[in-house]
C-alpha cells in the first residue's frame, strides 16, 4: 500500500484520474492531428499547461476546508482552471509514426480494447439500436477520426470561456482540426450536482489509497486499480513501460429522454399499484429512486427505505446490501447495485468476497450534464432539446472494469445469476435491447410479509451519440511524444551551471543518444563549424569537421557524424529562464560580437501563445549569456502582420546575398497558420529599433523545389565553407526527425536545388 500523501504529491499523474477536476464548467475538444511535425509541437507547448494530481489535489483540499468554514457555500475567489489531456490509439500512432506500436491481438485484453477501439467493439457495450455506432457524431468509422481529447474545465464561466478560446485558437495554429467540441456544464439552481433525471451524481466514487483518507464504512481500493504502475510495482503482462503512470479513458456521450423516462416510471408504477404490490398511494418518486438505488437527494434507499423528499437528508456512501440479498429494500436491477454490488452479491449460493472480485471491476467517474435542463415552460428546455450525460471515466483495464460492468452487470438481465425469474437489466441506462434482453426486470416486494414478484418492463430512454477509448499518459510519456518518441530518456547535463559549460566535448566511443526532432540548431558567434542543437529540454553541443560535413552533406551518414558535448536542461541558461522549448532563434544582424557579445531574438511559447525575447551570449570560453529585456508579443513586429498574422514562427533563413545591404538584411520567414505552415520575405533595419517591414506575403512552401514533402521546416543551418560559394549556399533543413541538404543560390528568385534527399537526424545525436 502507498503512503497516504504519495500520490497527492504526484507531478507524474494528470490531475483529473485521481483527484478530479471537479468543475462546473467543462468542454472536451475532440482533435484530430495534421502534421506529425506541428502536432509534436503543439504537444510540446501544452504539457507544461496540463494540470497534475499535485495541483488539483492541493485546490481540491482548500476548496473543501472553504466551503467547511463556510457552511457549505463554494468560496467565490478560490477558483482554478484545469487542463487535460488524452490520446486515442491512432493519435499515438500519428505522433510516433509507428501503426504497429501495440499488438491488437483480436481484441484481446486492454491493449487490444484500446487498439481496436469503442466503435468496434459497441455491440459487446449493448450501443445497438438507436445506439449504433453508424448514428454517432464521433468515434465512428463515418467521423472524422479522434486523435486526442482536450478537456478544458475551470470553475468560472468566464475563465473557462477564454480558455477554451485560447486552446481552439493553439490547436488551429498547429493545423489541428477540431473534429467535435462536446461542452458540459452542472445544472443551475436545485439541480446543481444532479444528472438530467434529477438524481444527485457522483456519490458512489471509490476512496483511492494514497489520494483519500478512510472512507466511514468502506475502505480504501490500490491506485493501480486506476492508474498504471502507480505503487511503483510491476506492469500489467503485456503493457509497456510508457503507460506507466497513466490510465485508460472512457469518453461516452449519453443522450437522455427525461420525460420519456418519466413517463414509463408512472405506467410501471400502475401496474405494481394493479397487482397490489405497493401502496396505492406511493409515487413515482419512491418507484424511481428503487431504480436508481438512492433517493433524489442522494440518500440511499439501503439506508434510508422510508424517506420521502426531504432535502435535508445527505448523500450517504456507507452502504451494505449484506441483509438485502434478494433486493426487496434495494433492488438487484436498480442502478447503483448495477453498478457495485458490494457485499450482498450471492453467487452459487455463496457472499461473493467484494475485495478479491468485485474491487477489481471499479471505474472512477468524471462525468458531466450537458444540455439545457427539461422544462417544457422555457424556450430550451423542450423534450426535443439535446441533454444528457457527458459519461467520462478511468481505469488502469478496460476490460476488466468498465467493459465487464457494462457487459456482464448493466446490460445482461441474469445478473445477479441465477435467479428465477432473473433480475434484469438496469432500467435506468439500459433496459430492452436487440439481441440483447427483453427489458424487463422482477421487482420483488413483500407486501404485510408476502413475497412476490411483479414483472416490469422498461425501454431504452438513454442512447450513445459517441464514444472514445483513449489513453490519459504521464507527463514524461507526454513529454517524449513532443519529441517524437516513447522509448529512451533524454540526456540531461550533469551538475551544468550555465549555458558555457555545455561546449565540453564528449567521449563514449560511438555512444548514440535517441534522436527526436531539432527544434533550432545555433551556430557558435566565435568558432566555426561548432553548434548548439535545441531539443525539446534539451540543449546539446555539435561539432563537426571536414570529415563529418562531407558525411552530413554528400556522403553516406554510416560511418561518422557530429562529436557531441553533454547535454544539458535548458534552465542551465540564463537567458532561457522560463523557457519549456526553443521554437526558433534569429541573430540580430547588426549586433554580432559587439563588445564580445552577440545578440539574438530567441521565439518560444508560454500558455499556448509564442513571444519573444532578447538574449546575448558572450564569445568567453564558458559562452555566458544573459537575458536582455522582458519577453514581449510578436503584435510587436511589422513585418509579422498582413491578412494573415503569425502567430507562431518555425524559422528564419537568411538571404544569402542580401545580408546588411544598404543597411537593411533579408529574410524568409516560415511560419505556422491553420492552412500550415507558409513564408514570407520580410526586412530588418541595422540600427537601435532594427525596424522591420514584410516585402513580400505569405506564400506556400510549394514554392521552394528543394523543400517537396516538407510540411514545416525547423531549422536551418549553413553548412560551413559553403556560404557563398560560387554564387550559391548550402544549407542542412531540418524537419520532424529527418534533414536534407538544400542550394540556394544567389540574384533574382534565388533558384533553389535539392543536393541530397532526406535522410534520419540519427547522426546529429551520435557521440565520437
Amino acid at each position: 500500500m502507498t503512503t497516504p500523501q504519495s500520490l497527492r504529491d504526484s507531478t507524474e499523474i494528470q490531475g483529473d484520474i485521481l483527484a478530479g477536476f471537479k468543475k462546473d464548467h467543462m468542454t472536451l475538444l475532440f482533435l484530430q492531428f495534421g502534421d506529425p511535425a506541428a502536432a509534436r509541437s503543439w504537444l510540446t507547448d501544452l504539457v507544461p499547461r496540463l494540470a497534475t494530481t499535485q495541483q488539483v489535489a492541493a485546490f481540491n483540499a482548500k476548496f473543501s476546508e472553504a466551503r467547511r468554514n463556510s457552511m457549505g457555500a463554494d468560496p467565490a475567489t478560490l477558483k482554478a482552471t484545469w487542463l487535460g489531456l488524452s490520446l486515442t490509439y491512432p493519435g499515438i500512432a500519428h505522433l510516433t509514426a509507428k501503426r504497429d506500436l501495440l499488438p491488437e491481438n483480436k481484441g484481446r485484453g486492454t491493449i487490444g480494447a484500446f487498439v481496436q477501439g469503442a466503435a468496434r467493439r459497441s455491440e459487446v457495450l449493448g450501443d445497438v439500436d438507436c445506439s449504433e455506432s453508424a448514428r454517432w457524431m464521433f468515434g465512428a468509422g463515418h467521423n472524422q477520426p479522434v486523435h486526442a481529447v482536450l478537456t478544458i474545465a475551470a470553475d468560472g464561466k468566464d475563465d473557462h470561456d477564454g480558455e477554451l478560446r485560447r486552446q481552439s485558437e493553439a490547436a488551429t495554429r498547429a493545423g489541428l482540426v477540431i473534429v467535435y467540441p462536446q461542452p458540459g456544464a452542472t445544472l443551475p439552481g436545485t439541480r446543481r450536482g444532479r444528472e438530467h433525471f434529477g438524481f444527485k451524481d457522483g456519490v458512489s466514487e471509490p476512496a483511492v489509497d494514497g489520494i483519500d483518507d478512510d472512507p466511514e464504512g468502506g475502505h480504501l481500493l490500490p491506485a493501480d486499480l486506476f492508474v498504471l504502475g502507480a505503487s511503483g510495482g510491476a506492469l500489467p503482462e503485456g503493457v509497456p513501460e510508457w503507460m506507466r503512470n497513466g490510465s485508460f479513458q472512457v469518453v461516452r456521450r449519453l443522450a437522455q429522454d427525461v420525460p420519456g423516462w418519466w413517463a414509463q416510471v408512472t405506467t410501471e408504477l400502475q401496474k405494481l399499484k394493479t397487482a397490489k404490490a405497493v401502496p396505492a398511494d406511493t409515487t413515482s418518486e419512491w418507484l424511481a429512486s428503487r431504480l436508481v438505488g438512492r433517493w433524489r437527494c442522494g440518500a440511499s434507499i439501503a439506508n434510508h427505505p422510508d424517506a420521502t423528499r426531504d432535502p435535508n437528508i445527505d448523500p450517504d456512501n456507507a452502504i451494505s446490501y449484506a441483509h438485502d440479498p434478494d433486493g426487496l429494500t434495494t433492488p438487484l436491477f436498480s442502478h447503483l447495485r448495477k453498478t457495485n454490488p458490494r457485499d450482498g452479491l450471492i453467487d452459487d449460493g455463496q457472499p461473493v468476497d467484494e475485495k478479491e472480485f468485485l474491487d477489481q471491476r471499479r471505474i472512477i467517474r468524471r462525468g458531466i450534464p450537458y444540455g439545457a435542463p427539461f422544462d417544457p415552460s422555457s424556450e430550451n428546455g423542450g423534450p426535443d432539446e439535446p441533454r444528457g450525460l457527458l459519461f467520462i471515466c478511468y481505469q488502469a483495464d478496460l476490460v476488466r472494469q468498465f467493459e465487464f460492468m457494462q457487459r456482464n452487470w448493466i446490460n445482461t438481465s441474469n445478473f445477479p445469476r441465477d435467479r428465477d425469474p432473473m433480475p434484469g437489466p438496469d432500467p435506468m441506462v439500459s433496459g430492452e435491447l436487440s439481441k440483447i434482453g427483453d427489458g424487463h426486470v422482477a421487482f420483488e416486494t413483500a407486501p404485510e410479509g408476502e413475497r412476490r414478484t411483479t414483472m416490469l418492463h422498461f425501454k431504452p430512454f438513454v442512447n450513445t451519440e459517441g464514444s472514445l477509448y483513449a489513453f490519459t499518459p504521464s507527463l514524461t510519456t507526454l513529454r517524449k511524444l513532443g519529441e517524437g518518441r516513447l522509448d529512451g530518456a533524454a540526456v540531461s547535463g550533469g551538475g551544468q551551471t550555465t549555458g558555457g559549460q555545455t561546449g565540453g566535448q564528449a567521449g563514449g566511443g560511438g555512444e548514440q543518444v535517441q534522436p527526436a526532432p531539432v527544434d533550432e540548431i545555433l551556430p557558435w558567434p566565435d568558432v566555426p563549424g561548432r553548434y548548439w542543437a535545441f531539443s525539446g529540454r534539451t540543449v546539446r553541443v555539435l561539432t563537426t569537421g571536414p570529415g563529418e560535413q562531407d558525411q552530413l552533406t554528400t556522403g553516406s551518414d554510416d560511418a561518422t557524424g557530429t562529436v557531441m558535448g553533454s547535454g544539458a536542461d535548458l534552465a542551465t541558461w540564463p537567458a532561457l529562464a522560463g523557457v519549456e522549448r526553443v521554437d526558433a532563434v534569429w541573430p540580430v544582424p547588426d549586433e554580432q560580437d559587439i563588445n564580445g557579445e552577440s545578440s539574438y531574438w530567441l521565439f518560444h511559447t508560454v500558455n499556448g501563445t509564442q513571444v519573444y525575447r532578447r538574449i546575448n551570449i558572450a564569445h568567453d570560453a564558458r559562452h555566458s549569456n544573459r537575458r536582455v529585456g522582458d519577453d514581449g508579443p510578436l503584435t510587436r513586429w511589422n513585418s509579422f502582420g498582413g491578412d494573415v498574422q503569425v502567430t507562431h514562427v518555425d524559422a528564419v533563413l537568411p538571404v544569402p546575398d542580401l545580408q546588411q545591404v544598404s543597411g537593411r538584411s533579408q529574410y524568409w520567414l516560415f511560419h505556422t497558420t491553420p492552412q500550415g505552415s507558409r513564408y514570407r520575405l520580410v526586412s530588418v533595419a541595422d540600427g537601435g529599433r532594427h525596424t522591420d517591414g514584410m516585402d513580400r506575403g505569405d506564400r506556400d512552401l510549394s514554392k521552394w523545389g528543394s523543400f517537396r514533402g516538407v510540411t514545416r521546416p525547423d531549422s536551418f543551418v549553413t553548412v560551413p565553407g559553403r556560404f557563398r560559394d560560387d554564387g550559391r549556399t548550402w544549407c542542412w533543413l531540418f524537419h520532424g526527425q529527418r534533414y536534407r541538404v538544400i542550394c540556394v543560390a544567389d540574384g533574382a528568385g534565388h533558384p533553389d536545388t535539392l543536393v541530397r534527399e532526406d535522410r534520419p537526424n540519427t547522426p546529429w545525436f551520435r557521440r565520437n
